[in-house]
């Protein structure tokens, strides 16, 4: 009789326990979908409305969540559209302006919303399981921060179904908050270190079913390891990432294809960081060239009005400087991990030119001065 007691008082609470939680939640939901359109017309309003009704990051990203399953579309249409870049900003204006998108789109406004609302976020990629198998096409997911701990949010599997080939919207909470251990067995990102799992699974055993990773010899500390993601710039994320990808087990053609995209942000990084350098070096050389003119122009006015030696030796010691910075900056240039590299050929051309007719001008000026006794 004791134990039955027990029980019942057991169901009695958990059952008060998930009402209250779902009450709440309803309270939430009600100013998420109260959200005027005027205010809703891109993911900063959006955030701006959220953080001034709600303090707590779970009722943040509760809001976020339920105004994105809700008020995004599935377009069918772009169901195979790919991005082919990591461009954000696009996925997320191109779906907003529509009200609808795909997997993509989905989390990508929802991380935006998150972020802009003070949470910590990221816009994941990867594939799925479904009904046993793999599904053949990629797709995206987040993760937020809640608490300091992770969880794992699906937007668009929440904003609907397919039903014999068309989408069913229907908002429904099964892929809200999960837990990263529970995530994973429909869920592999790309890169393992957003399974936020201490024992990561492979993809080969993930391919095969497998919830749990059946290697439990390594330890991967995964918190420790986002806190130094974060702090890295695109370029060490992707090179990072590229890595624990690879020594993640056997690829699927997937995680070959993210493997390629991977690559390709990488390249476009080196030349962008290349035209940056090279046209700085342009800039200088153009400084240089004005400077020498400047220079010419009092020779050619017989040094006057007079000033003394090293002053007049300083002008032409500053655009050798500004020619040196130019040459460092071409020679990083010709350093490139490119694959596309930059040819510095002409302007290296004329920057020695230019320096060698500095020099000259130099030993020119040393004995100007030194036949007219001035000093």
């Amino acid at each position: 009789m004791k134990l039955q007691s027990l029980i019942l008082c057991f169901l009695v609470c958990a059952f008060q326990s998930r009402s209250q939680s779902m009450s709440a939640y309803a309270a939430i939901d009600r100013i998420a979908l109260s959200i005027p359109s005027s205010q809703a017309n891109s993911t900063s309003d959006i955030a701006s409305y959220i953080k001034s009704h709600f303090k707590k990051g779970e009722e943040k990203v509760r809001a976020a969540f339920t105004w994105v399953a809700t008020n995004i579309r599935y377009d069918a249409a772009h169901l195979h559209w790919v991005v082919l870049n990591e461009d954000h900003e696009e996925r997320v204006t191109w779906a907003m302006e529509r009200k609808k998108g795909v997997c993509e789109n989905f989390a990508a406004i929802f991380t935006d919303i998150c972020l802009k609302s003070g949470l910590r976020a990221f816009f994941v990629e990867g594939y799925t399981r479904t009904n046993g198998s793999m599904d053949r096409s990629g797709h995206a997911w987040s993760a937020v921060s809640i608490d300091n701990k992770w969880y794992l949010y699906d937007p668009t599997w929440d904003a609907g179904f397919n039903s014999n080939g068309i989408f069913v919207n229907r908002t429904a909470s099964n892929y809200f908050q999960v837990a990263p251990a529970t995530f994973i067995e429909t869920h592999m990102p790309f890169d393992p270190i957003f399974q936020f799992l201490n024992y990561p699974i492979s993809f080969d055993d993930f391919s095969k079913g497998f919830t749990k990773a059946r290697n439990q010899l390594s330890f991967f500390n995964y918190t420790d390891s986002i806190v130094a993601y974060e702090k890295l710039n695109p370029l060490s994320k992707y090179t990072n990432a590229a890595i624990r990808i690879e020594k993640n087990g056997s690829p699927t053609q997937m995680t070959s294809t993210k493997l390629k995209q991977l690559r390709m942000e990488k390249e476009i990084i080196y030349q962008e960081e290349d035209a940056d350098l090279y046209n700085s070096a342009i800039e200088d050389y153009k400084q240089a060239i004005g400077n020498f003119k400047t220079y010419l122009n009092y020779r050619n006015n017989q040094f006057l009005p007079e000033r003394p030696y090293a002053e007049t030796e300083t002008m032409l010691d500053e655009i050798i400087q500004q020619i040196s910075v130019a040459s460092k900056k071409l020679s990083r240039v010709n350093e490139t991990k490119a694959t596309l590299a930059l040819n510095t050929g002409d302007v290296e051309k004329v920057l020695n030119d230019l320096a060698a007719k500095v020099e000259a001008e130099k030993i020119f000026l040393r004995n100007y001065f030194s036949l007219t006794g001035q000093k």
